[in-house]
């Protein structure tokens, strides 16, 4: 099973529009950078040039469409 490691990044102080960044480890190798912010949610594979931008009443419908109970 894989080893999974979660690096978080917060505001030092609480600032309007600013990002709390996650990046994403699976056995050391970086999966991708997580960005959530007030208003949307943004996903970062490891080695793209550019992120997957949605708001969040877009992200909870793909949830709730394809997410696992």
């Amino acid at each position: 099973m894989s080893t999974h490691d979660i690096h978080m990044a917060m505001p030092e102080k609480v600032v309007l529009n600013k990002d709390v960044i996650f990046d994403i480890y699976s056995d050391k190798c970086k999966l991708g950078t997580l960005k959530i912010s007030k208003g949307s949610i943004e996903w970062a594979p490891a080695n793209f040039a550019r992120g997957f931008h949605v708001m969040w009443e877009q992200f909870d419908n793909m949830m709730r469409e394809y997410g696992c109970h």
